[in-house]
């Protein structure tokens, strides 16, 4: 029945609802956002289940809500009735509840009580509760959606279909009579689709166009699939994969493609852990690299604890997020490797959710296995050395199994009985009771912890997890990370040093005004991102800095960007900006002294001195040069012969020519461009600047000129001298691109060099057409023209010339 005829069937039992509203007046004008879940409706089917059902009939109440701030809403009104009442326990059940929590809903009430179930639509086909006989359809749902322009992902709220509708109505009464409430009218049931939004139409597909390319099964275009995705989000993932090497030009997979493909996991995960295993950093990048694969650890109880964010602060990165993960990670191993530690206690001080790190436990040993097998990586016996430490781990593994199968026979099959107390938050003190046992003064089996031990060589991952980064390797693993989330990168705005540290806002290349997610690091610590520097000789002018002008710019290299009520960025590592865009840009375009550079069309880089432009950017060239011959030498000869590989002198050599890049400090500007800067930031074919004389800056490599932008094309990323340095922004709004008929040039032109180019390339076989007015005046701009620099001649008029000389200054 829809609410409607609820209420006509149970006016006696809404007649003393005002007093309970009386009762939760306050809680319900509570400050908060207007649009706030409005918890009254459900309170009155609380109430009308009590008045129409005796308490001594058994049946629980199962309620579906969109999301944890809808849950927590329902929670705070329902929790204070069931304290008026005594005759309901109220549980919360959502993917981001500790397990124990998520547990409570498969136990059984006392007797003359029933619970109330607040869930999200993870109770819809995932988990079966048995003793459900009432069910409450709120209609709504919060489903993740894709954006494959800004590769976002955006948690929204939608009405479900009415193939959820029957299905959520199908959760009461599995055993027994039921009865379903829908808090929305029939005509609203009748409006939803047919059927949900099928998932391969609302995620990003680069794994699936991945593993499509490694079965040769074709173009993923041409793929026959049965509910075919969006063509735009099929191509967003090629030019994803191109962009990080996995696809060529042809868009065949690369070594590392075919690798990727291998392993099940992002592709940016992927990299990871293959550049982790080039430079010996394969254990940290193995542990990082399955923290975050998993959800995360982090609790989002609904009161926050502020004593688990300080007992956390220890364990806190000031590089990122990241990192922050990797200290949680390997602190837990060494709590589980001590036969006294409570590996359960230590987690819940903190705020962590422990079967995720038990997730990622596993995670991280498929993994290796996985780089193992790709001989990626060394394999080890695992077994230990002497006879006495063998017997030794046989008995401790044979009494783990022991343990595993007693506990299968009793515990697993028991179902504990709630207290009224369990439908409110517990205290500390009742979560150290309840931590051990079940209330009979007897220590239970942590079969969680059976399952670790016997899946895990704790000895391994205890030493993995146990060795001390030195700041060089902890600096080598921030540019693995770094290389493998590239381009996903955030760029802070000027104004943050100014801001509270929830009004900190990024910017990305396709989308503007994000903010840290609240599990961030920097969000609350965001001066780590705007350190202060000393003003140095030669670096002030009147005792002031110039403005913008530091060695310290800062990039938050990103794993996701998700929206909800805002965008976020989740896990952030901070990366220096200017060595991390000339190592890593899928495009770098230079000025004519290299002082000023665009990384990707979007940031842009000046260095007031040319010549440490020239210095870096000569390193820069060499380091990626060596990179990429490493990389290739491990992919192409993994499995042959020793000699094949990588040599491990060269790796070396490759690092330390890495950290000495890392340490060169040169002031410089860090900005992003405007959309008119970006739409007029190349000179264009027209004004071809002669070949640079910069001796030994590209060694020997031949310079072809760039057909698009102008300048010359040193590698498949960098251009030379192709920046337009006219600052006369007003004529510059007025260019854009056109091909002429007569000599196909295309280039971006003003109206009037429009109309001069094209008198003057008219062929003068042509009959003279009529000439617009102006046009004479045009064609008597044009004069020739010998450059001294380059030893060419040009018919050009005088802007034209001006622009021309510009490139030799």
């Amino acid at each position: 029945p829809s609410l409607e005829g609820l209420k006509s069937r149970v006016d006696p039992a809404l007649r003393d609802l005002g007093e309970l509203g009386t009762a939760n007046a306050g809680l319900m004008e509570s400050p908060g956002p207007r649009d706030r879940l409005d918890p009254l409706p459900y309170l009155r089917v609380l109430e009308a289940i009590d008045h129409a059902h005796a308490p001594e009939e058994r049946g629980d109440l199962l309620v579906f809500l969109s999301g944890v701030a809808e849950i927590g809403a329902v929670q705070e009104a329902a929790q204070a009735y069931a304290a008026r009442t005594q005759r309901w326990v109220v549980l919360p059940l959502h993917s981001t509840l500790a397990l124990p929590e998520q547990d409570k809903v498969f136990d059984v009430a006392p007797p003359g009580v029933r619970k109330c179930i607040l869930a999200t639509n993870i109770a819809e086909t995932s988990v079966t509760i048995d003793g459900v006989r009432f069910v409450l359809d709120s209609g709504k749902v919060k489903e993740m959606s894709y954006d494959p322009q800004g590769k976002l992902q955006r948690l929204q709220e939608f009405w479900i279909s009415r193939a959820s509708a029957e299905q959520r109505k199908g959760r009461a009464g599995r055993t027994g009579p039921g009865v379903c409430y829908r808090l929305y009218a029939e005509s609203d049931y009748d409006a939803f689709a047919p059927y949900p939004v099928p998932e391969i139409q609302r995620v990003a597909l680069d794994s699936l166009v991945l593993q499509l390319k490694s079965m040769k099964l074709g173009d993923p275009r041409d793929f026959p699939f049965l509910e075919p995705p969006p063509p735009s989000s099929l191509e967003t993932a090629l030019r994803y994969l191109q962009d990080q090497g996995a696809l060529d030009e042809a868009e065949d997979l690369t070594p590392i493609g075919t690798l990727l493909a291998q392993l099940p996991v992002d592709v940016v995960v992927g990299k990871m852990l293959v550049l982790g295993a080039l430079f010996g950093l394969a254990e940290p990048t193995l542990s990082v690299a399955a923290a975050l694969s998993v959800p995360s650890p982090f609790l989002r109880p609904t009161h926050p604890n502020p004593d688990s964010a300080a007992a956390r602060r220890p364990l806190e990165s000031p590089h990122g997020d990241a990192l922050t993960l990797l200290n949680i990670f390997n602190e837990w191993v060494q709590v589980k490797s001590e036969r006294s530690g409570n590996s359960r206690k230590w987690c819940r001080r903190r705020g962590l959710e422990e079967h995720r790190l038990y997730e990622a436990a596993n995670l991280r040993r498929q993994f290796q296995e996985l780089l193992r097998e790709q001989q990626l990586l060394e394999e080890t016996s695992g077994l230990p050395s002497d006879s006495y430490s063998r017997q030794s781990r046989h008995r401790e593994r044979r009494e783990l199994r022991r343990l595993w199968r007693s506990h299968a026979q009793t515990e697993g099959r028991k179902r504990k009985v709630l207290r009224l107390r369990d439908g409110a938050a517990p205290s500390s003190e009742e979560e150290e009771e309840d931590g051990g046992s079940h209330g009979r003064g007897e220590r239970t089996i942590d079969i969680q912890d059976v399952k670790f031990k016997l899946r895990h060589d704790v000895g391994e991952l205890q030493a993995a997890s146990s060795s001390t980064l030195s700041s060089s390797q902890l600096t080598l693993l921030k540019l693995v990370l770094c290389r493998g989330l590239y381009p996903q990168l955030a760029l802070p705005d000027p104004l943050n040093s100014g801001r509270r540290d929830s009004d900190q806002i990024f910017h990305t290349k396709t989308k503007q005004g994000v903010v840290l997610h609240p599990t961030s690091v920097f969000a609350t610590s965001p001066e780590l991102l705007h350190a202060e520097e000393a003003p140095e000789r030669g670096d002030t002018k009147g005792g002031r800095k110039p403005p913008g002008l530091s060695r310290h710019h800062q990039l938050l290299a990103f794993v996701s960007l998700l929206e909800t009520n805002k965008p976020y960025l989740v896990n952030c590592v901070r990366v220096p900006a200017l060595q991390a865009l000339l190592l890593f840009s899928r495009s770098l375009d230079t000025s004519a002294d290299c002082a000023r550079l665009v990384a990707d069309g979007w940031l842009e880089v000046t260095v007031p001195d040319a010549d440490s432009a020239l210095r870096l950017l000569s390193a820069a060239l060499q380091l990626r040069s060596d990179w990429e011959k490493l990389l290739h030498q491990l992919l192409e000869y993994r499995g042959e012969e020793s000699g094949h590989r990588p040599n491990p002198w060269d790796v070396a050599a490759l690092t330390r020519g890495l950290l000495e890049f890392l340490r060169m400090e040169v002031p410089y500007r860090l900005r992003q461009l405007s959309t008119l800067e970006k739409q007029h930031l190349y000179i264009g074919p027209q004004t071809v600047a002669a070949a640079p004389r910069l001796p030994g800056l590209f060694q020997g490599t031949e310079l072809k000129p760039d057909e698009v932008k102008g300048g010359h094309r040193v590698t498949d990323f960098l251009t030379y001298n192709c920046l337009s340095m006219d600052a006369d922004l007003y004529s510059e709004c007025l260019r854009s691109f056109w091909t002429c008929p007569h000599c196909h040039l295309h280039v971006p032109f003003t109206p009037l060099e429009r109309v001069c180019h094209e008198s003057a390339c008219r062929p003068r076989e042509a009959p003279p057409a009529e000439a617009p007015e102006g046009s004479s005046r045009g064609s008597a701009l044009h004069r020739p023209f010998h450059c001294d620099v380059c030893q060419q001649d040009f018919t050009f008029t005088p802007t034209e010339i001006l622009r021309h000389k510009k490139q030799h200054r």
